[in-house]
């Protein structure tokens, strides 16, 4: 899919969310849950389909349903879309994704990190967003990474941000401040990952 379409498509998406931003509020305020199901579907249905911000998605999940729950919802969708990409690049669509990732020139460094440790480098890519979720997970089907190594490293570095994201969803209606902690949190988090990410490169580099 074109950037351009999907740019659209989030341009669409945002407008149409802000014209029934009442209608919104609303049904975030709205205490049942009878929908919960629907919303573990959509989120991976979401999350897979690259037409809706996913990140506009799972804020309002944590404002309707929490941090807990809405992360959860949000993880499910995220686990879901990477382990479909994953299938797919490993046994259906595997010469169109090899083209797709010769326009990412970060991609070499990755492949070092993958060949050092497979667990560890999938684990800092999706906690750190330097690499594209989706290359990751297309490079990781192509790569012939175990897929219980891939899902566990996905599965454990999807945790942080999507709690993140959640309670940022869940505090933005009600205390701006709160919401001002939680990113100076995150990014403390996100230090102290960028610094292991480093020190584990340079040492494995050396050995």
């Amino acid at each position: 899919m074109k950037k351009w379409m999907i740019l659209l498509g989030y341009v669409i998406v945002i407008t149409v969310g802000f014209i029934n931003r009442e209608h919104i509020l609303i049904w975030i305020q709205d205490s049942d849950n009878s929908h919960l199901p629907l919303m573990f579907l959509l989120s991976a249905l979401i999350a897979t389909i690259p037409i809706i911000p996913f990140t506009f998605f799972a804020g309002i999940m944590g404002a309707k349903h929490g941090v807990v729950i809405g992360a959860m919802v949000n993880w499910f969708g995220s686990v879901v879309s990477s382990a479909i990409y994953f299938l797919l690049a490993r046994f259906f669509f595997t010469g169109y994704f090899r083209h797709y990732l010769k326009r990412f020139t970060g991609i070499n460094k990755f492949q070092k990190m993958i060949q050092k440790n497979a667990l560890v480098a999938i684990f800092i890519a999706r906690t750190i967003p330097f690499i594209p979720p989706p290359v990751v997970n297309i490079y990781s089907g192509i790569a012939g990474i175990a897929f219980m190594t891939y899902i566990s490293a996905i599965a454990i570095g999807k945790v942080p941000p999507t709690l993140f994201v959640a309670y940022t969803g869940g505090q933005i209606l009600s205390s701006f401040p709160k919401v001002i902690m939680g990113c100076v949190l995150y990014l403390i988090f996100l230090l102290i990952i960028i610094l292991f990410y480093k020190n584990w490169f340079k040492k494995h580099s050396q050995n």
